[in-house]
């Protein structure tokens, strides 16, 4: 029965991406082969539901532990003669198309839990099938405006986009995707953000299910943490955490915005997309021209840019103040709250970070793309963007009119990014914070790396070093690739690369017009941002175990 279930999951795999061809306009003139096809499928899945009914001892116990799966029989309809002619053939169609999208993606949910991959290759294949998942369901007419299909490319771009948490769009969210595709996105940010993995973990802890202890172990690695007996405490805190903000941030926009749109639940909608795009560091908006309108509101710029700060300080940091302060209060000791390095390094980073980039856009385009703007605007304006251009994409000025100079230290603080364990992007302050440190302790020529009176074990510093050189690698390969693709200024293009692979979002406007090829290599580069360099190596390379030898050493010049 193994084989067998080993088999389906085989099949469902490939059942999924033969489902997104087919919905693709590429291959129209194969629709009676896929139909032949599907028909194949669904009768090989209806036949394993039938066997596991069939050898189970107890057929009612069966059925009330997976009702879900006898959905398999729902996407028969669309064999019916004259489907297509009834007046609900579209709304029927789409219920359809997700009814199948459903049952195999629990195949291949088995399929991953009877291959037992290690933590890496289940976070790259998760993401592969969320992406693929809001490809489809993007596909379908429902999910625009106009009740036309988008095209493959434009919905799988979109897709990773938002599952990727970057907010680069190749069709405005506000007037192209109707009120389903904005709550796709909307539920590809937030299962994004947090991970799939802590989500489909989180939703488990909440429906009380067992958490087995492989997912265990998975989180371990998933979330850095040393001992698994605290892994279901952590996950639930986040889980808690995000949605508190996310709340409290959507509660306080709302009042914010009140008055300025139609309705209340209308602004109420706004209010929770741009809580939770900004908490998640996605950058998609509702709004077509981002958060400009808002440039001189002070309340709407401190409240995303609040909810930015929050998401992009990290869940591990955020738990270690919450309770080095709870402790402080419970045992009210007048001890000074001792955090983590980890900790400090952030906080301070982030700090120095946003009053950096918010002076030096500040003097940069005073008299120059600012000099229209009151000064109240321009303060705003110059630390909203400081806040949003380290990982959350929005903008509350017009990109493209600001000078080199400023686009090209927007490059280098979107390169850094958020903080680690958080839903930012970039190589992360901390990485950062070590090369500091380890450049300082070499011109000293001391033989320990120390932050904050500790010594950084070699490992960090190595670990360190690898994601500044793979990450500056991928940027110069791909920037040269779409450099070679696309005719647009070679900053502008180095600014869209960077953007992209530290999942920021920002955009001197030309993503909407790069060819196909183009799109595919930002989706490439937004997917390896998002999973970061280390992981997608971990997942495809052979681990080997350490050799118990060491070769002789030889001095080699460098510098």
């Amino acid at each position: 029965m193994k084989k067998f279930d080993y088999f389906i999951g085989v099949i469902a795999v490939i059942a999924f991406f033969l489902l997104m061809a087919e919905l693709s306009s590429y291959f129209s003139a194969y629709t009676h082969i896929f139909r032949m096809i599907n028909l194949t499928i669904l009768c090989v899945f209806i036949l394993d539901l039938i066997l596991r009914l069939f050898i189970s001892k107890n057929k009612i116990k069966f059925i009330k532990k997976n009702p879900i799966d006898f959905i398999v029989f729902i996407p028969l309809i669309q064999f019916f003669y004259s489907f297509e002619n009834t007046p609900f053939f579209v709304i029927v169609w789409q219920v359809v198309i997700v009814t199948i999208l459903i049952s195999r993606l629990r195949k291949v949910n088995k399929l991953f839990s009877l291959l037992r991959l290690q933590p890496t290759q289940l976070m790259v294949s998760s993401f592969i099938f969320a992406i693929g998942v809001g490809t489809i369901l993007l596909m379908l007419p429902a999910a625009t405006v106009s009740g036309e299909k988008t095209s493959l490319i434009n919905a799988a771009f979109t897709a990773t986009s938002a599952t990727c948490v970057t907010g680069l769009i190749v069709k405005d969210t506000a007037t192209y995707f109707s009120l389903f595709g904005q709550m796709v996105i909307l539920a590809l940010i937030q299962i994004g953000g947090l991970g799939i993995m802590t989500f489909s973990v989180s939703l488990s802890i909440l429906l009380k299910k067992r958490i087995k202890m492989h997912q265990q172990v998975v989180m371990k690695d998933v979330l850095d943490q040393d001992e698994i007996s605290t892994i279901k405490r952590f996950v639930l805190f986040i889980f808690k955490m995000t949605f508190l903000v996310e709340i409290i941030g959507a509660l306080f926009l709302f009042f914010s915005w009140n008055g300025r749109f139609e309705n209340k639940l209308i602004t109420a909608y706004h209010a929770l997309f741009h809580s939770v795009s900004a908490f998640c560091n996605a950058g998609f908006s509702t709004f077509s021209d981002s958060l400009i309108q808002f440039s001189d509101s002070f309340s709407t710029n401190f409240i995303i840019s609040m909810i930015i700060i929050f998401g992009g300080l990290g869940f591990i940091v955020i738990n270690d103040v919450f309770q080095k302060i709870k402790n402080h209060v419970l045992h009210q000791t007048k001890k000074i709250i001792q955090l983590k390095v980890q900790t400090k390094l952030v906080l301070g980073m982030s700090i120095f970070l946003i009053l950096l980039g918010g002076i030096f856009i500040y003097f940069v385009e005073n008299n120059q793309a600012f000099e229209s703007l009151s000064l109240k605007s321009k303060i705003f304006v110059s630390l909203f963007q400081s806040v949003a251009t380290r990982t959350a994409g929005f903008n509350s000025f017009d990109i493209p009119v600001l000078s080199s100079a400023t686009l090209l230290f927007m490059i280098v603080l979107m390169f850094i990014g958020g903080s680690p364990g958080s839903t930012a992007g970039g190589v992360k302050t901390t990485t950062i914070a070590v090369l500091w440190a380890t450049i300082k302790s070499g011109f000293k020529q001391n033989e320990n790396v120390e932050l904050h009176k500790r010594t950084i074990p070699n490992e960090i510093i190595k670990k360190a070093i690898t994601i500044l050189a793979s990450s500056l690698m991928i940027i110069l390969i791909f920037a040269i690739s779409l450099a070679c693709l696309e005719k647009f200024k070679f900053v502008d293009i180095l600014f869209e690369t960077v953007s992209a692979f530290a999942t920021v979002g920002l955009s001197t406007g030309i993503t909407p017009h790069l060819s196909i090829s183009g799109k595919v290599l930002l989706s490439i580069l937004m997917f390896i941002g998002r999973l970061g360099p280390l992981t997608i190596g971990y997942a495809f390379a052979n681990r080997t175990i350490p050799a118990r030898y060491k070769y002789a050493e030889e001095r080699i010049m460098i510098g």
